[in-house]
């Protein structure tokens, strides 16, 4: 799966949440997924990952994206679509073929 790849799956999910709750918007590589100044409150954080973890799995990239370790501090992956768009490519670089 390439980095397009990726992001566009994050995007549209997070595109997706937008629109479900009536924000304006779009997002982009930058756009903040986690944190005080994200669009997205905690539930919805929580419903797109799920989103974006079964859209990897759907196209046939067995990863869990959710580890207590990569959720804490200042270093998480998951507060940008960069972020977490690195952090996908490494765990499918690291499972199993």
């Amino acid at each position: 799966m390439q980095r397009e790849d990726i992001q566009e799956v994050i995007i549209t999910a997070y595109n997706n949440y937008l629109k479900e709750q009536d924000i304006e918007g779009e997002g982009n590589p930058d756009t903040l997924l986690y944190g005080s100044d994200s669009e997205v409150d905690s539930m919805g954080f929580v419903n797109l990952i799920m989103d974006v973890e079964a859209q990897i799995q759907d196209r046939g990239f067995g990863i869990t994206l959710t580890y207590e370790d990569a959720m804490a501090g200042e270093s998480s992956p998951f507060h940008t679509v960069t972020g977490l768009t690195d952090y996908i490519l490494e765990l499918i670089a690291e499972a199993p073929q």
